[in-house]
C-alpha cells in the first residue's frame, strides 16, 4: 500500500475531524505530565477545534491517505493573548499517537514558520503543554515563563509560555 501525506489548511468541514483527533491525543499524551483531575476538567474544553481558527487559512492539518493524523497552526492572537500586531500565536497543535516521532509535527510546523515569517511578525510566541515543552525547544522556542492558562469555564491549564524570535 502506497502512503500519501498531504498538508493542507484546515477549512469548517474538517470539524470533526480535528475533534476526534484531539480527543485522542490529550488523555493519551498528556497523562504523564499531568494529574488525572486536572485532565478530565481541561479534556472537555481542549479536545475541541476552535471554529474561526478552522476557517482562518492558518491552521493545517496533515492527512495520511486521508485521515487527519496531525494538526496546528498559528493566529494574530487567541483569546487569552495581549494582542500585538508583532507577535503570532502558535495554535492546538497535535498529532495522532500512532503516527508519532514521524517527523510530521515538524514538517506542519516549519509550514508555519515560513508562513509566519511571511508576514512580517516580529516573534511566534505558544502556550506549550509541559509534555511539548521539548517538542518547541528543538524548533527553536525558549521558555518565558510558567503560568496557569484561563481555558474557560473556569478551568485553568499549568503550561509553559514560549517565543520563537523571527
Amino acid at each position: 500500500m502506497t502512503l500519501t501525506l498531504t498538508l493542507r489548511p484546515a477549512d469548517p468541514s474538517d470539524r470533526l475531524a480535528v475533534d476526534a483527533l484531539l480527543s485522542r491525543v490529550y488523555p493519551k499524551m498528556l497523562a504523564r505530565d499531568y494529574p488525572a483531575a486536572t485532565l478530565r476538567a481541561a479534556h472537555p474544553l481542549i479536545a475541541k477545534s476552535n471554529p474561526d481558527l478552522l476557517a482562518s487559512g492558518t491552521y493545517h492539518l496533515i492527512e495520511e491517505n486521508g485521515e487527519v493524523i496531525c494538526v496546528g497552526g498559528w493566529s494574530r492572537g487567541y483569546p487569552t493573548a495581549i494582542q500585538e500586531d508583532s507577535a503570532g500565536h502558535v495554535r492546538h497543535v497535535a498529532t495522532d499517537p500512532r503516527h508519532l516521532r514521524r517527523g510530521h509535527a515538524a514538517h506542519l510546523m516549519k509550514h508555519v514558520l515560513a508562513e509566519a515569517r511571511a508576514t512580517r511578525l516580529d516573534r511566534l510566541e505558544c502556550l506549550s503543554t509541559t509534555t511539548a515543552q521539548s517538542f518547541y525547544a528543538g524548533l527553536g522556542f525558549m521558555p518565558v515563563q510558567n503560568i496557569d492558562a484561563d481555558i474557560g469555564g473556569g478551568v485553568t491549564f499549568p503550561v509553559v509560555k514560549m517565543q520563537l524570535p523571527l
